[in-house]
């Protein structure tokens, strides 16, 4: 997150209130939203290890390629 400057508070209000959930297997889950920021839109995408304890943050990036991810904006 930090390496991308994405801001944590960010990261939790996705995790707390996001547009889509996608189970790509039993162990990650990936967490989407569409963020409007600076008048531009991206799609930010968290993947959460579900199967650690406490749950396990393993990437996060933001696109504006929403269509690759199945948005349409």
């Amino acid at each position: 997150m930090e390496r991308r400057g994405i801001e944590k508070t960010l990261v939790v209000e996705l995790l707390n209130n996001p547009d889509k959930i996608i189970e790509q297997d039993n162990e990650v889950h990936i967490f989407s939203k569409v963020v409007n920021e600076h008048a531009k839109i991206y799609l930010y995408r968290v993947f959460i290890n579900v199967i650690k304890e406490p749950q396990l943050i393993i990437t996060v990036y933001k696109t504006s390629k929403f269509e690759k991810y199945g948005y349409s904006v």
